[in-house]
């Protein structure tokens, strides 16, 4: 649902994307970096962009390569992918030479993060940003792009401070209606205050892969251990 939002919601006006930035909050171990590198392959090779640069958004270079290692592998896996796309594992990089376009893994310190122009940005646990810095310098980057689309996929945070926590009161501000931005697309995987915590269905509520890439008997673990300790339990 969320892929066919974001990329099939048009601007009745331009016919172009609609959604230039989108705001994803899910729990740990919900297969967010396969999710995340599906985007920016698609963005890559859907769009049919000329020039396309897409990137993948992290504090730390290790943090910023996971997102990257998963689209190499979905590239190397797959043999229409392979032959159009090529793999440059020591500068992080997927080439697509049809359309000049190409799609790289960037940290907060890059030095070159000033010159981009952006088509497309997977910003990675958004909630590890110290500051805004990068998050400002990629979205200020798309000026000369027709249908841009920076996505941040994060867990949740605990610094009212951050960058992370502006978006995600944003999104529960369009969610709630009180927000009218058209581009902004709000999606949080998450618990209300009043629910549950040791209930089953609030886990299902928050983890949409739960089954899948979260197994149960795992939860139902944690939440006895979680019981046993008020330390753990946060």
């Amino acid at each position: 649902q969320i892929v066919f939002d974001l990329f099939g919601t048009l601007d009745p006006k331009t016919k172009l994307r609609r959604f230039k930035t989108a705001y994803i909050e899910v729990p740990r171990k919900n297969g967010k970096s396969q999710f995340a590198a599906g985007l920016a392959l698609w963005l890559l090779v859907g769009d049919k962009e000329q020039g396309a640069q897409v990137y993948s958004a992290a504090y730390t270079l290790k943090q910023a390569s996971l997102v990257f290692a998963m689209a190499s592998q979905m590239v190397r896996a797959d043999s229409a992918l392979s032959t159009y796309l090529k793999v440059r594992d020591t500068s992080r990089t997927i080439f697509f030479e049809q359309s000049n376009s190409f799609y790289r893994s960037v940290p907060r310190d890059d030095k070159d993060s000033h010159g981009l122009n952006c088509h497309g940005v997977i910003f990675d646990e958004l909630h590890n940003q110290p500051d805004r810095k990068l998050w400002d310098v990629l979205q200020t980057s798309r000026g000369m792009r027709t249908q841009p689309l920076t996505v941040a996929i994060t867990t949740a945070g605990s610094d009212r401070s951050s960058i992370c926590f502006e978006l995600h009161k944003q999104a529960k501000s369009v969610l709630n209606g009180n927000d009218r931005d058209p581009t902004f697309y709000p999606c949080i995987f998450a618990a209300d205050p009043d629910d549950d915590w040791t209930a089953e269905e609030t886990w299902k509520k928050a983890n949409p892969s739960l089954g899948q890439t979260v197994r149960l008997d795992y939860l139902r673990q944690e939440c006895n251990k979680a019981q046993s300790s008020v330390a753990y339990e946060n």
